[in-house]
């Protein structure tokens, strides 16, 4: 099991801004105003150590009266063999949030990008998180050991902060620990689509010392995103160097400026692949899958062997060794980067 430590900061003679829930397997942040059905909802699973991430998320009303117009919902993924230096997280987030996700290499910020209702991210090797308001500057990591330490249940504060070590084995309650995670894939509006920022690979130059700007910070953790690629049915490898249109017949829709459009034609003799059937790019780090308003549906078979029916017009961000059918023997493997 990760041993990790979770704790809490709130100014001095300011009212708590966020109600943090402890889970011991996950960590949620919503406004201090959140309604109390909804922290006693999320609070009842706190003492499990699997939840899916979906299960906790719809716990949280959007649209209405009172409901939650910000808030980060973080669960553990399952860790690679050879990943010594962190975990694999899952971060869900909307509204006026920011997650800054630390690894060996530094540390990236995650904010929703007005993405709506939600964005979701994977990140590898995560080390720590500090997760409060998007104004505030990104923390070093230094500051990970900051805050008085919380045990599983429900607190309140302005800044959370957990991190993989710090913590002795007699309050495992606080840890996030690596799991079996329902959905290692995001819901995307396509319409709103956005890149999705990984935590910087341990391979990167250590983080900036916190005296530093935050915007030197980030800076020297980006690198330019490694392309992907993916395998037709023919065999046939294509590099995610643009965007690709798949079907019996696939036609363009309206190309935004700039972006290169394949199309790619495939065969389909009982006609269950329709004539634009799937969307497939490179945006940013994440392979994004998009359903185009197929008649037969796409199905989508995760490398950890689960699957899932993929809705009409819906996107997901898909990782290496996951394979998309789309009828009729056409089957697409997502490839890792060379």
């Amino acid at each position: 099991m990760q041993l990790g430590r979770v704790g809490s900061e709130t100014a001095p003679l300011e009212n708590a801004e966020w109600t943090f829930v402890v889970g011991r397997g996950f960590l949620a942040v919503l406004p201090a105003t959140t309604g109390t059905p909804v922290v006693a909802a999320l609070h009842a699973l706190a003492a499990d150590t699997v939840v899916a991430l979906e299960t906790l998320v719809a716990l949280i009303p959007l649209g209405g009266p009172g409901d939650a117009d910000s808030f980060a919902v973080i669960v553990p993924g399952i860790p690679r063999d050879g990943d010594d230096d962190g975990i694999p997280l899952h971060a869900v987030v909307r509204g006026a949030i920011a997650v800054d996700v630390f690894s060996i290499g530094g540390s990236r910020r995650f904010t929703d990008r007005n993405i709506r209702p939600w964005l979701l991210a994977e990140f590898q090797a995560v080390t720590g998180l500090v997760v409060g308001s998007p104004l505030a500057a990104v923390a070093g990591a230094d500051r990970l050991a900051d805050g008085r330490v919380l045990s599983t249940g429900i607190d309140s504060g302005d800044t959370l902060f957990w991190s993989v070590t710090g913590q002795p084995a007699d309050v495992a309650d606080t840890v996030l620990r690596p799991r079996r995670i329902v959905d290692d894939t995001v819901v995307l509006d396509r319409r709103r689509l956005q890149r999705l920022d990984p935590a910087a690979p341990a391979t990167e130059t250590a983080a900036e010392p916190a005296a530093e700007s935050a915007a030197e910070t980030v800076e020297d953790t980006l690198a330019a995103p490694i392309r992907y690629r993916f395998r037709l049915a023919t065999g046939e490898e294509l590099l995610l160097d643009r965007v690709y249109r798949i079907g019996r017949s696939p036609r363009p829709r309206r190309v935004q400026a700039g972006e290169l459009v394949e199309l790619v034609e495939v065969t389909s003799a009982a006609s269950i692949v329709s004539a634009s059937h799937l969307e497939i790019r490179q945006d940013g780090d994440a392979v994004v899958v998009t359903d185009l308003g197929s008649t037969n549906g796409t199905m989508v078979h995760f490398a950890l062997g689960r699957s899932q029916r993929l809705r009409s017009d819906a996107s997901l961000t898909v990782l290496p060794g996951t394979t998309v059918d789309i009828g009729d023997g056409n089957l697409i493997e997502i490839l890792p980067a060379d």
